[in-house]
């Protein structure tokens, strides 16, 4: 059963725009709302002019480790800056113990596909670089964000480079034809259409085909990846992009694991913040992610 705390954040959700300027407006209005708790620093993250919107560091108190995440944020490859996630992202390096590293990339119309692949591509690449052991790293992100992590594994596995220890996704946007059975009014969702998905698919893509693998990751090769941990709520129109990559790692032969949470909305664990299920969920991706940089099984969470 959805919490009272859930659906008090269903019912706080107004209509999102289909013009540019007017998506960013909302996002912006919506995530300068958000309190972010005294325990969570942040700074700039200079990497060199890779990205577009400015890319920061994320941490709560001392970090025992070396090991970081690296965070691409949501917004249908269209809107969205790294700050607006900070607090998503103290909370989940606080339930780690581990460093994050959130990355802006370049956004559609402006810089349409693959311009955000390779941006996270190049930064992925700019933190091995910088000596962080790739099994001391772990790709995780929300919708497209989430797309952008198996992307990003795809090509690494491709150009033969290291892999990270693994991935993390939530509500990833896998299919741009939007041919998912949950792709459907009767879904009810509350924060995505058909309509506003269809919109932020065109801007991205700019006449390109829905169905290039890396654009679409359903349509990619997904043999040979790390470990990934996939989360989604059913009240989403997105969800059948969810269940339907988790059926093709699993045929691929990958190390994968599905949390699926009847009723929670689209990429709840971050936009859903202060309810019990984004709270567990924090839990669930935290252990998950200190398992496979082999660290401790678990660590206190508050």
């Amino acid at each position: 059963m959805v919490s009272r705390e859930m659906l008090e954040v269903i019912e706080s959700i107004t209509d999102f725009p289909l013009d540019v300027p007017g998506q960013r407006r909302h996002y912006e209005r919506v995530w300068r709302a958000v309190p972010v708790d005294e325990d969570i620093r942040s700074e700039p993250a200079d990497l060199g002019g890779i990205g577009g919107a400015r890319s920061e560091w994320v941490w709560t108190g001392e970090q025992a480790s070396d090991a970081c995440f690296m965070y691409f944020h949501g917004g249908g490859y269209v809107c969205g800056e790294p700050w607006m996630w900070r607090q998503f992202n103290g909370t989940l390096s606080r339930a780690s113990g581990m460093r994050c590293l959130a990355f802006g990339y370049r956004l559609a119309p402006e810089y349409p596909f693959p311009t955000a692949v390779a941006d996270s591509f190049a930064a992925y690449r700019w933190l091995l670089n910088s000596g962080v052991s790739p099994q001391e790293i772990v790709l995780t992100g929300d919708s497209a964000g989430g797309a952008l992590v198996l992307a990003v594994l795809v090509e690494l596995r491709e150009k033969g480079l290291p892999l990270p220890a693994g991935g993390v996704v939530m509500s990833p946007w896998t299919d741009l034809e939007l041919r998912g059975e949950s792709m459907t009014p009767a879904t009810n969702d509350p924060l995505t259409t058909e309509e506003s998905a269809g919109s932020m698919a065109r801007l991205y893509l700019d006449d390109q085909d829905p169905r290039s693998p890396l654009a679409s990751v359903l349509y990619a090769d997904l043999t040979e990846l790390p470990p990934v941990h996939v989360e989604a709520g059913t009240r989403d129109v997105l969800y059948s992009d969810s269940a339907r990559l988790v059926e093709k790692l699993t045929e691929a032969g990958n190390n994968v694991r599905f949390h699926s949470v009847p009723g929670a909305i689209h990429s709840y664990p971050a936009l859903a913040g202060g309810t019990p299920e984004a709270a567990e969920a924090i839990d669930r991706m935290a252990d998950f992610m200190i398992t496979i940089t082999g660290r401790a099984s678990s660590v206190p969470h508050e």
